[in-house]
């Protein structure tokens, strides 16, 4: 029975410490800013006419398992490891080019 009650008090001592230096050991909050400030003004539902071009093009360009893998939840489709990355360089690309031609509708929405 001492030996019971010494381990009982020992893992209870051993957690109060833990828990006492954890609460020293906080990280402090870390803020994270975006910058694809297109995608974040255009998140849909969204019906801004320069929005709706947006998101036609988007349809136009990626079938709807690519579009999947560029907004969901990339990791559940098989040939994530192979093609992410060559998928990610054309949205970007058509996101360049799409940007270049709405670029003054993009900033008003930008600047709300």
């Amino acid at each position: 029975m001492k030996r019971f009650t010494s381990i009982a008090i020992s893992a209870s001592l051993l957690c109060a410490a833990g828990l006492a230096n954890a609460a020293g050991n906080q990280l402090s909050t870390v803020s994270v800013q975006g910058t694809d400030k297109m995608s974040a003004a255009c998140t849909p539902p969204d019906s801004r006419a320069v929005c709706s071009a947006w998101h036609e093009e988007i349809r136009r360009n990626f079938t709807p398992r690519e579009i999947g893998m560029l907004f969901g939840a990339r990791t559940s489709y098989p040939n994530y490891a192979a093609s992410f990355d060559r998928l990610q360089a054309r949205y970007s690309a058509l996101q360049g080019q799409f940007a270049a031609t709405h670029a003054t509708e993009l900033n008003a929405i930008a600047a709300k």
